[in-house]
């Protein structure tokens, strides 16, 4: 009773078509769901990651282990879902993004040692901008499915950087060329990097610079969404 109470008087919509959600706990209908460009195993998701971040970074060793959900497309739903998580404050989408990304990963058998989640991290004034860092949300939400510690304080983001949408791969490097530094504080030897998109790698390779410079020696990836090649 109460349920529909609070549906007729504040409708949940889906993020992507915006139909009535019957149940509060969702975000996405099961339609805009299923019409996702889904990696089903985390084997083939590892080697798109590494693939893709092989191209933009071909002089550095890709990550220990990576993990993508999906590929995004050019103007698909999930690109417009993830846009409104990015740039909307819809933060219960990195909520619902965590949870499914925390449990890609124990499935892919990442599960047997315990790391540190390391959120990418977003200059101070582009968090009071965008009022959250989205990246944060989706690492406390896969943390908690992993049952891992989450560390935002080991990378520090020291330069404002313009967005990487619409750069091509050699400004995306430049854009975030020294924008990652390391705060100082004791490292742990392994973390799980967690970011919402990646397109060229550009934005993970300088947070791994800066983790490896603090003294983490094994590093895995984790994304939401891979851009499609």
């Amino acid at each position: 009773m109460l349920d529909g109470l609070l549906n007729l008087l504040y409708p949940r919509v889906c993020a992507g078509c915006h139909c009535l959600l019957e149940d509060r706990g969702e975000e996405i209908c099961s339609r805009c769901e299923n019409s996702f460009d889904a990696f089903f195993e985390s084997r083939a998701s590892s080697d798109a990651v590494r693939e893709a971040f092989g191209k933009s970074r071909p002089e550095r060793t890709p990550p220990d282990a990576a993990f993508a959900l999906y590929r995004f497309h050019s103007n698909d739903t999930l690109r417009a879902i993830l846009h409104r998580m990015k740039y909307d404050g819809v933060y219960r989408l990195g909520e619902f993004f965590g949870t499914r990304l925390g449990e890609f990963v124990a499935q892919g058998g990442e599960t047997g040692e315990e790391r540190v989640v390391v959120p990418v991290p977003l200059h101070r004034l582009k968090k009071i901008e965008r009022t959250y860092n989205q990246s944060e949300v989706i690492a406390q939400a896969a943390a908690s499915v992993l049952r891992w510690p989450v560390r935002d304080d080991l990378v520090v983001r020291r330069r404002y950087t313009r967005s990487q949408a619409g750069l091509t791969p050699a400004e995306r490097r430049r854009n975030v060329l020294g924008a990652f530094v390391p705060s100082g504080k004791p490292a742990p030897e392994s973390v799980l990097l967690v970011d919402d998109v990646m397109t060229t790698g550009s934005t993970v390779a300088s947070v791994m610079d800066a983790l490896e410079t603090a003294g983490v020696s094994r590093i895995s990836l984790a994304v939401v969404a891979l851009a499609a090649a």
